[in-house]
């Protein structure tokens, strides 16, 4: 289904669900500058069918949400996705990001404690910069050279070589992205957002939440050691690696991250 949300400065998100509300909450968080098609239909409804309410949307700036009249930081995201989970209602909801969106899920979970029942965070980081060619402050390693350079089969790159390339599935998501709008002055501004946010190291200690850190052992945008800085300062962290994965995973490994994701919440139900 299909609908929208108003958020307390003006902004319509546009947001998507699957399953049954009364099942418990999933909230997808996608990476930056992507809509919220980018997360897998299959995965979606393989969420549903284990028995969670799984909730996509847009990012400002992104898809069918609403643009923003400027630029901002990491909070704008954070707070846009604390309104699309008070929007379902009363209680905690469990929050998978991706990289970008890992970033706005550890920032909610810190200023909205009491919206996060639990976290997953899929090739993240707790310090990145929008600019590729600036190092993270603190000290971890930036980007690879391949995503450095910019090759011209970008996705390519961010599945990684090493995985079977579905040409024609990512031809077409990206068409399907395309279609919903694109506009590369405001989608920078994820980038931005990036640029504008202290590093979230310090503060990650304070999370008292069951956490699952997934990251690729390819991983061209965020090294491995991202992930494994996650998994260090966040108490409640566990870290699952998995080989030959790049910085998003292909969509036929939708049943193995929807195994992984549906795992974690159940540890989660029996370790609050």
């Amino acid at each position: 289904m299909e609908t929208s949300i108003t958020t307390r400065d003006g902004l319509r998100l546009w947001k998507e669900t699957f399953g049954s509300r009364r099942d418990p909450a999933v909230l997808l968080v996608m990476g930056g500058a992507a809509p919220g098609i980018v997360w897998p239909d299959e995965l979606c409804r393989r969420l549903a069918a284990h028995g969670y309410f799984v909730v996509r949307y847009d990012h400002r700036d992104t898809g069918r949400s609403d643009k923003s009249p400027g630029e901002y930081d990491l909070s704008a995201p954070a707070s846009d996705a604390a309104e699309v989970i008070t929007g379902l209602g009363p209680g905690a909801t469990q929050v998978v990001g991706q990289s970008f969106g890992g970033m706005v899920a550890q920032l909610l979970a810190l200023e909205r404690r009491e919206l996060v029942r639990s976290l997953v965070l899929l090739s993240s980081s707790p310090d990145a910069n929008g600019d590729v060619r600036r190092p993270p402050r603190t000290g971890l390693p930036g980007p690879r050279r391949p995503m450095r350079e910019r090759v011209a089969r970008l996705t390519q790159v961010l599945v990684e070589p090493v995985m079977p390339f579905d040409y024609a599935y990512w031809v077409d998501l990206v068409r399907r992205v395309s279609a919903r709008g694109s506009d590369p002055e405001t989608s920078g501004r994820h980038l931005t957002a990036l640029d504008r946010t202290p590093p979230l190291t310090g503060r990650l200690p304070a999370l008292d939440l069951p956490t699952l850190v997934v990251h690729g052992e390819q991983d061209s945008v965020f090294p491995p050691e991202h992930g494994e800085e996650l998994r260090r300062v966040i108490p409640r962290a566990r870290l699952w690696r998995m080989a030959g994965m790049g910085h998003i995973f292909p969509p036929y490994w939708s049943s193995t991250m929807c195994a992984l994701i549906v795992d974690h919440l159940r540890r989660s139900r029996s370790d609050r």
